[in-house]
């Protein structure tokens, strides 16, 4: 037997699928803004020399990882029923407290694989700790972790699809609405991979292309001094 594709009921369904990808777009964006918030906050804390922040960035990081990204949705769509708080700000959460925690541990690596003396040496120009961090620190560390950090985005995009446990109406929600009404399970489901692949490239390029002027620029500094 052999299967004949039919593609009309995909491109009749075209307004819908744009749709749940603006959507699938959208929540990525806040989540990789909020992840990134997250990590950095946690991160430094697990760098910092307290002892205190140090536990407290540990526990934090690994109760999140080893609560699978599934449960985080369910637990912030149900914890904040009572706020009703729409479904898609509750991905939201769920996406950005998980990936934060992935993030959180890439940036204490990149934090410590920043020599110790060049937070030293700022500290001693009269810079504050946080002008050290943000100038000197952070910078440095983002060169080394960029590609780490791609692969927790490219991540992030992918588990965006578990949102529609929650009823958020992005690309995979929909990709099941049009498939229950087409019943063309192959065409759809090979348009919605198309348009995870081209998402999770665009970013993953755009990170590496933004790594790589950083690395670029002290170099072309150091060439015109």
């Amino acid at each position: 037997m052999s299967y004949e594709f039919d593609w009309a009921p995909i491109w009749e369904a075209r307004a819908l699928i744009l749709a749940g990808l603006a959507t699938t777009v959208m929540l990525s964006a806040a989540s990789l803004v909020l992840a990134s918030i997250i990590g950095v906050i946690v991160g430094t804390a697990a760098s910092s020399h307290r002892l205190a922040f140090r536990v407290g960035a540990g526990v934090t990081v690994e109760v999140t990882r080893n609560v699978p990204l599934l449960i985080h949705m369910y637990v912030w769509y149900v914890a904040l029923a009572f706020l009703r708080l729409p479904p898609f700000w509750c991905g939201v959460l769920g996406l950005s407290v998980y990936s934060g925690a992935y993030v959180a541990e890439i940036v204490r690596g990149g934090i410590a694989s920043v020599p110790d003396g060049q937070g030293k040496a700022a500290l001693a120009t009269g810079l504050t700790p946080f002008q050290t961090f943000f100038v000197v620190i952070y910078p440095q560390a983002f060169r080394i972790v960029a590609p780490s950090l791609a692969n927790v985005f490219s991540q992030l995009i992918k588990d965006s699809s578990l949102a529609s446990a929650i009823a958020v109406m992005e690309l995979t929600y929909v990709a099941g609405a049009v498939e229950g009404q087409s019943f063309r399970t192959f065409e759809i489901y090979i348009t919605v991979c198309g348009l995870y692949l081209l998402l999770v490239t665009i970013v993953t390029l755009a990170l590496r292309f933004f790594s790589g002027a950083r690395e670029q620029a002290p170099a072309m500094e150091l060439a015109s001094a």
